[in-house]
């Protein structure tokens, strides 16, 4: 009996190690996710957001499908907000819940294939990820796919364990496998890294033909997707138009090339597009990915069938899916490769990663652990200060965006009820974020061009809008016109008389692109 209290106790205190291990993880991850959460400017996609959230849940689906993305988000977004205020801190801070329950199900996930040691240098990794931490600052969708894609994959690992026992399982596993495409289209991508892994293992069995048909469209597999299809038929025509929209009139992501594979991995560890990437950092990047692959294929080769097994299905999960998307977006299809679409994918690498150093290293002398565990912290490290250098910067049109600045600057100017009138609906969705009593904000109706559908939700709604300029400065005399230029700012009427400027310069292109003008209007 006193032999048996011992093992309790043992395995009890083993646990509350890891729980410790664990919330470690999870404060660092929390700490740098809400450090300066506040500061950068809303920007686009997240204005976009921001603005649905103010209507009803049936118009957030309807605006939601004149644009690219399915609503379970926004939905998600008005239930948060409502509880944690609709400012830049509460619409952000639900991209930070979800990635730190994406951190749990990849730390539990792992723990139940490969072990505590495993687990816990994966979450460690992931906590210190660039990539992973920048999406969880943005109010967009990237961690929630990311939480439903690992939950779903530790749902199917229990359903596989449990056989017969497991058809609750397999429900619950094909409700999150229509949720993720709820929430964002390429979650397919890590579907499809699920059915791929599960071809492998099974062909790797040895099974053959019949039997292997039979194997792998089992009946609890197809029940979980017959459920998901199903949950997903109301939005299967709203995807359906979205995606003949994108391919039919183009994208705003650049073609993909071989810089997009050295792209993926330079965002990924240094937070750095390929072209940044260079001399020393190329260097390290490269000797990491060599030693990566030496301990990858030593840790394969040592492990038992069911090791083999489950290393593959992480495997799977960190790769399919940045190999589909890139062949997807080959010509003739209309490329859609941007690191973020694959969030999913960079966190179970990570995990892949805390396998692979741990099984991979068992026999290595401990200074080489520690020379390799070192490299691989100092070049996170110089990732996250990369991360946290660029914020928001958009890489894609190299702008760094700096609406709230502007607006900031330009309410310091001006008298109490002076109005801001913002020249571009974009940057409109911007600004309108900081609108105000004091300062409201406005966009021209005659001067906005309503072709994305993007813009549904102002052409079909007064709000904010100004019809008849004329009257409008009739009754406001002296206005703010900002926006993104450029060149110089030019206003709308060639009568109205300059009398202030407002700008904002990036301190990393150093380019002044947001502007800002304050006329006073002639009477006629």
């Amino acid at each position: 009996m006193k032999t048996l209290n011992q093992i309790s106790h043992f395995f009890q205190a083993r646990l509350r190690t890891d729980y410790i291990f664990v919330a470690i993880a999870l404060l660092l991850m929390l700490g740098l996710a809400f450090w300066n959460i506040a500061g950068p400017s809303i920007w686009f996609d997240e204005a976009f957001g921001a603005y649905l959230i103010h209507f009803n849940f049936l118009d957030i689906a309807k605006y939601t499908a004149t644009d690219v993305h399915p609503p379970m988000f926004y939905w998600f977004l008005k239930i948060w907000t409502a509880i944690f205020g609709n400012t830049e801190l509460g619409l952000r801070s639900m991209s930070v819940f979800f990635a730190a329950v994406a951190a749990v199900f990849g730390y539990l996930l792992t723990r139940r294939l490969f072990g505590r040691r495993a687990a816990i240098t994966g979450i460690f990794i992931l906590a210190l990820s660039p990539l992973f931490i920048r999406y969880s600052q943005e109010a967009r969708m990237y961690t929630m796919a990311t939480a439903i894609v690992l939950s779903a994959t530790y749902v199917m690992v229990r359903a596989l364990e449990a056989k017969v026992k497991g058809r609750k399982l397999w429900v619950l596993y094909g409700v999150l496998v229509s949720l993720g495409m709820w929430t964002h289209y390429f979650t397919v991508l890590a579907w499809l890294a699920h059915w791929v892994w599960r071809y492998i293992t099974i062909r790797s069995a040895g099974v053959r033909r019949k039997e292997l048909r039979q194997k792998f469209f089992s009946k609890n597999w197809l029940t979980a997707y017959i459920i998901a299809v199903a949950l997903y038929l109301p939005w299967l025509p709203a995807m359906a138009t979205q995606l003949v929209v994108v391919q039919s009139e183009g994208f705003w992501i650049r073609p993909v090339g071989v810089d997009a594979v050295s792209g993926y991995f330079g965002t990924l560890v240094f937070f750095l597009e390929h072209d940044h990437v260079t001399g020393w950092l190329s260097a390290a990047l490269v000797a990491m990915g060599v030693v990566t692959t030496v301990l990858a294929v030593r840790s394969y080769r040592s492990g038992n069938e069911t090791f083999k097994r489950n290393y593959l299905l992480l495997l799977c999960l960190s790769a399919v899916s940045p190999i589909l998307l890139f062949i997807a977006s080959l010509p003739p299809l209309t490329s859609s490769f941007v690191e973020r679409y694959v969030l999913p994918a960079a966190a179970a690498s990570a995990f892949f990663m805390g396998v692979t150093l741990v099984y991979g290293l068992a026999k290595t002398k401990i200074w080489k652990q520690l020379v390799i565990y070192a490299v691989i912290l100092t070049m996170l490290i110089f990732g996250i200060s990369q991360m946290y250098y660029y914020g928001n910067y958009n890489k894609n049109s190299r702008t760094d965006i700096k609406t709230k600045q502007l607006v900031q600057q330009v309410i310091e100017k001006s008298e109490v009820g002076e109005p801001i009138i913002v020249a571009s609906p974009w940057v409109f969705y911007e600004a309108v974020f900081y609108n105000s009593t004091e300062h409201p904000i406005y966009f021209i109706d005659a001067d906005t061009s309503y072709d994305f559908g993007s813009l549904d939700m102002l052409k079909y709604s007064d709000e904010h809008k100004i019809k008849d300029l004329d009257a409008f400065t009739k009754v406001h005399p002296v206005i703010w016109y900002i926006g993104y230029f450029e060149g110089d700012v030019i206003p709308p009427k060639d009568s109205w008389k300059p009398i202030d400027t407002a700008s904002e310069t990036s301190q990393i292109d150093g380019k002044t692109v947001y502007k800002g003008v304050e006329y006073t209007i002639p009477k006629n």
